[in-house]
């Protein structure tokens, strides 16, 4: 988890919202790439993984459609409520008897207002970690070697972030707490282009001893 005092300030907001509505288990600021800025979660750290995943197939959709404004699904067992507040995104998990005035109240008028205050008083911007999220595809063949497949977007943006210098290199870690550094290679498979994932080839799997459609970290290899 992020500890830089706007992610600390942000998680202490959404503490005292649990607080004032119990009814909570699960509160997420996000941002559009996967990365989870605050959180506040019953669930352990790779469910909360999988459901920002979950979470950015959805907000990925609704951009095809005018973007996502709010989102509220209510089931047998619950309701899910996510919404966009500028460049961050808002996921609440809650019982099927929690007060939709105050989930409506906690989506459109608290947390946009927290963050509208974090974002005048903060000396410096939100430094997030360059890590993604991203969820595992299968290479196989005689051919495919040990290198792992990345969309492009994503390894321009870490480039950047690295004053342009060119990855290479990426580390994996697994939920599992295995991990392993790979040499990197762009997404070959067009179909596969900007679906969030990482191809890696089956003997590595193996290594890290994940499956296809699992959530690893990625970041850039220290070199």
């Amino acid at each position: 988890m992020n500890q830089d005092p706007y992610a600390v300030a942000l998680r202490n907001a959404l503490t005292e919202i649990k607080n004032m509505c119990p009814d909570i288990s699960h509160s997420l600021i996000f941002t559009k790439d996967g990365t989870i800025v605050a959180k506040v979660s019953e669930a352990d750290e790779k469910t909360t993984e999988e459901m920002v995943h979950s979470f950015q197939s959805i907000t990925e959709k609704a951009e095809t459609i005018g973007n996502l404004k709010t989102l509220h699904v209510k089931g047998k067992k619950g309701r899910v409520m996510l919404s966009r507040i500028n460049d961050k995104y808002l996921a609440l998990a809650a019982s099927k008897n929690a007060d939709t005035t105050i989930l409506n109240s906690i989506t459109r008028v608290i947390v946009p207002t927290v963050l509208k205050i974090l974002d005048t008083v903060t000396p410096t911007p939100l430094q997030l970690p360059t890590s993604k999220q991203l969820a595992v595809g299968t290479l196989s063949g005689f051919f495919v070697g040990d290198a792992v497949q990345i969309d492009i977007e994503i390894l321009r943006d870490w480039s950047k972030l690295l004053d342009d210098r060119s990855v290479e290199h990426v580390e994996i870690e697994a939920f599992g707490g295995k991990a392993t550094q790979c040499e990197v290679k762009e997404i070959k498979d067009t179909k596969l282009k900007g679906k969030g994932m990482i191809m890696i080839p089956e003997k590595v799997c193996k290594k890290l001893k994940v499956k296809k459609g699992e959530i690893v970290r990625v970041k850039p290899a220290e070199t």
